[in-house]
């Protein structure tokens, strides 16, 4: 398979992977495992997370439907391995993060398989490969309500992010002045229209800022400050403990040592399946290519 593509494909639109699903699957395992190497290797704490860490305790493997893998790493693990990245060869894999890659358009960071390609949004068009997500886990304040009022600040920033990473079409962007509510994300494209990167990377010195502001040995409570689950991102840090082992396909991961409380304070009863309506793939991907890292003018020669 030379590339996959899907023309003109919208925000809200994604190209089908079931004939590749059994290989693309099978790469993402690899960097899963590579991932684990590097923690074990460097004695870095993680935990698997979202619909992985469903996938651990429900089919102990990968959702069927499900197409990535999540990770959740302690804050000073986090930055530790970012530090690491800086110096270290992983041969095949690469550490992508916002602060070694201008284009990235996100807070947290990937490990990537350097040998494949990916795009995942046209809008926010940035070459990575297939990869593992890593989300920072940071510590919050021990009383609910502020640490509350943390998170959304947390969500303005990371929405910002977005709005300047971004790159819409000139009636995507005239159109956000027909309504009122959508005039400040209209304000924020003008002027990033001008001074990009400049806002990228003030964004992301906000986030960081607000990362470190806890300490993560002390705190009571830590969040996932670009979690999708809104205010139950925040949770007790005893939850998490030394990790909990579970199986998952050909090998074993960690899950929070109070897995059961964990993934029942995000999902509910996670033992049972959701309709199945719901078991869908649900994230983007606009060009790809299994075989080879390619350049920007290879995949335009392309598209």
């Amino acid at each position: 398979m030379e590339f996959i593509k899907e023309a003109g494909v919208s925000p809200q639109k994604s190209m089908d992977i079931k004939n590749i699903k059994k290989e693309w699957n099978a790469t993402i395992l690899d960097i899963l495992k590579a991932f684990i190497e590097i923690c074990n290797k460097y004695h870095l704490r993680y935990y698997c997370c979202a619909g992985t860490a469903i996938g651990a305790a429900r089919h102990h493997g990968m959702i069927p439907w499900d197409d990535d893998i999540d990770v959740l790493m302690p804050r000073p693990d986090y930055d530790r391995l970012l530090e690491i990245a800086k110096h270290e060869d992983f041969g095949k894999y690469e550490v992508v993060t916002p602060y070694n890659n201008e284009s990235y358009p996100l807070y947290f960071s990937k490990l990537v398989n350097r040998e494949t390609t990916l795009i995942e949004e046209k809008e926010r068009p940035c070459i990575i490969g297939l990869y593992v997500d890593i989300f920072p886990l940071d510590a919050t304040d021990d009383d609910l309500e502020t640490a509350k009022a943390l998170y959304r600040k947390y969500s303005k920033t990371i929405n910002r992010l977005n709005a300047v990473t971004t790159h819409n079409t000139f009636f995507e962007y005239i159109s956000l002045l027909l309504h009122k509510e959508t005039w400040g994300r209209f304000a924020i494209k003008t002027i990033a229209f001008f001074c990009r990167n400049k806002m990228r990377h003030r964004l992301i010195q906000q986030m960081d800022e607000m990362s470190h502001r806890y300490d993560f040995d002390k705190a009571k409570n830590v969040l996932v400050n670009t979690g999708s689950y809104h205010y139950k991102e925040i949770f007790p840090k005893e939850w998490l403990g030394k990790g909990k082992e579970f199986p998952f396909e050909d090998t074993t991961v960690l899950l929070p040592e109070q897995a059961d409380t964990y993934l029942r304070h995000f999902f509910g009863d996670y033992m049972k399946f959701p309709p199945v309506e719901q078991r869908v793939e649900k994230h983007l991907r606009y060009y790809l290519n299994m075989e080879k890292r390619e350049t920007w003018d290879e995949i335009k020669r392309k598209l």
